[in-house]
């Protein structure tokens, strides 16, 4: 979840939790307001009533006062009560409802008569009013909280910018060409500091990069010449007489390291050349065309391993890119294939309308998918290292945003090149 969002997130959880608890409080504290009002009113007119009482006569003109007001009933009572308020509801015919009353029912007495005395308001207009209030209290909140959150939204959006710029300039970054990140002056010192790192940061390991790509080259190239001498001498060594069955074992291991060398200097001079983009020539490539090419390449090897290549090819694929490292890589995955497969294996290759799948038989469990491309990766304590050659493929992959996949089942090492990585 971008930050900014996770901001907004929070303060939405805070607006609604303020709605949810304000608008039940709001209601509760209003209607008490109104009921303690209604109530001070009763309690007033019973006050006002017992005041009058001496003024009636008999019994017949207390009956006709009571009925001159609707809101007042009067009936005999047998026991003297204190004065009780309570809320009442009665039926309505017009609006088949149930209308809620406010009521105070009180003693008096009477010429000696002890009579029960109900006055009743009826609350309908104050729950009206209530929702009234209620209704516009909640759209005002409702309006409120909307707006500050899109006021904040719209400001803290304004206020990222200048992040999100950075962090586009980042992904768009490439170390080889150190190009791709613009920053610029903003009005938030954080960013200004964060940008100002950034370019140090990017900078010195701009100028580490050069120092490595150099030294990297240069002990590629200097290390051409000693390897040439060294075989030279070897294939003296070999024609010289007399040579013992022991010196000739030496003279062939060191022959053998030397072609180890001389293959390994080798590979770090295409890595140099492939990280500084040294091949750019671009045209189409028949991948079916080049994939033959390359096991023709390699089939007397696999013959000599008693390793059986099975093709099948569905569709014709070709793909825009640079011959000479699609080459490489095609070769590089038909080599891991033999090297890497159990003596009398098997291969498969697979042309799709989409890839090229390359599986093989080896060892009995899966290779760690996060390291199978590094350089010189071991997939375990005793077993040889993968070299160079898969590390070459990823750099032409990630150089060129082609796609390459390991996966592994039922005893098959597979990997899918993918010239479009969508």
């Amino acid at each position: 979840m971008k930050l900014l969002n996770r901001t907004i997130r929070s303060y939405l959880f805070y607006s609604i939790t303020i709605l949810l608890v304000a608008i039940p409080v709001f209601y509760f504290v209003v209607k008490g307001v109104l009921l303690h009002s209604v109530d001070h009113s009763l309690r007033t007119q019973m006050r006002e009533i017992r005041k009058n009482l001496d003024a009636i006569q008999s019994v017949d003109e207390l009956q006709a006062w009571a009925k001159m007001d609707k809101d007042i009933r009067l009936t005999h009572a047998d026991r003297v009560f204190d004065d009780k308020i309570y809320t009442a509801y009665y039926a309505d015919a017009k609006r088949h409802d149930e209308d809620p009353y406010r009521e105070i029912a009180g003693c008096i007495t009477v010429n000696g008569d002890l009579y029960s005395l109900v006055i009743s308001n009826s609350l309908v207009e104050n729950e009206d009013l209530l929702g009234s209030i209620l209704l516009v209290q909640s759209i005002l909140l409702i309006l409120l909280m909307g707006g500050m959150l899109l006021i904040n939204r719209a400001s803290s959006k304004k206020i990222w910018q200048p992040f999100y710029k950075t962090l586009d300039g980042m992904k768009k970054y490439e170390l080889s060409n150190h190009s791709g990140i613009e920053v610029e002056k903003t009005p938030v010192d954080e960013f200004n500091e964060l940008n100002q790192a950034l370019k140090q940061l990017t900078d010195r390991n701009y100028v580490v990069y050069l120092n490595q790509r150099e030294f990297t080259e240069n002990a590629a190239h200097e290390l051409q010449t000693p390897l040439a001498i060294i075989q030279g001498k070897i294939d003296l060594l070999l024609q010289t007489e007399p040579l013992s069955e022991e010196q000739v074992k030496l003279i062939n291991a060191l022959e053998e390291t030397n072609l180890r060398l001389a293959k390994l200097n080798k590979s770090l001079l295409l890595l140099s050349k492939i990280e500084n983009n040294q091949f750019s020539e671009i045209e189409e490539i028949d991948l079916r065309e080049a994939l033959s090419k390359t096991l023709d390449q390699y089939r007397e090897l696999a013959d000599a391993r008693k390793i059986n290549i099975e093709e099948h090819y569905d569709n014709d694929l070709r793909m825009q890119g640079n011959r000479v490292q699609v080459e490489i890589l095609l070769s590089n995955l038909v080599m891991n294939a033999i090297r890497h497969n159990v003596e009398g294996g098997e291969i498969k290759i697979e042309i799709h309308s989409r890839n090229i799948v390359i599986r093989n038989r080896g060892a009995n469990e899966p290779l760690a998918v996060e390291k199978i491309f590094n350089r010189f990766y071991k997939s375990g304590q005793d077993s040889a290292s993968i070299g160079l050659g898969l590390s070459i493929v990823k750099t032409i992959c990630d150089r060129r945003h082609y796609a390459i996949a390991y996966d592994y089942r039922e005893g098959w090492h597979t990997f899918t090149f993918s010239p479009d990585s969508n």
